[in-house]
């Protein structure tokens, strides 16, 4: 057992990038899954989504775009699919400062559970602008 001091990297080791599920939720309230999420999930047009307070986590349900609380899923860049949360992360008060990437999203058939709890920071380091002489 490690002393009190330390703390436990939870994000584990990388994974091939074709075998890697990765979901994150930006500060623009946008979910992200690269393309293996994506496939896994069953390539959804749209998906429903749900908040469990108690557990702190998002639940993506796959959907037919014809209903009025699904959210469309669209491309997003060469090999990612964007779900435009905003409303959802509103009502909920979810408000990431920076972009989160949730270390293991459960996948069971046509859902996606994403833990709030269970996430690592991917946002990138800050640009310094060179100084104006």
């Amino acid at each position: 057992m490690m002393e009190k001091d330390f703390e436990r990297f939870q994000a584990g080791p990388n994974e091939a990038l074709r075998n890697r599920v990765y979901v994150t939720l930006s500060p623009t309230r946008n979910i992200v899954l690269n393309r293996r999420a994506y496939e896994l999930l069953g390539r959804p047009q749209a998906v429903r989504l749900y908040y469990s307070r108690e557990r702190g986590a998002i639940g993506l349900e796959v959907s037919s775009p014809r209903f009025n609380e699904a959210f469309p899923v669209m491309p997003n860049g060469p090999s990612g699919y964007r779900i435009s949360a905003a409303p959802f992360c509103r009502h909920y008060n979810i408000s990431p400062e920076e972009t989160l990437k949730f270390i293991t999203p459960e996948l069971n058939g046509l859902t996606m559970t994403l833990k709030l709890s269970e996430t690592v920071s991917v946002a990138r380091p800050k640009r310094k602008r060179p100084k104006k002489v």
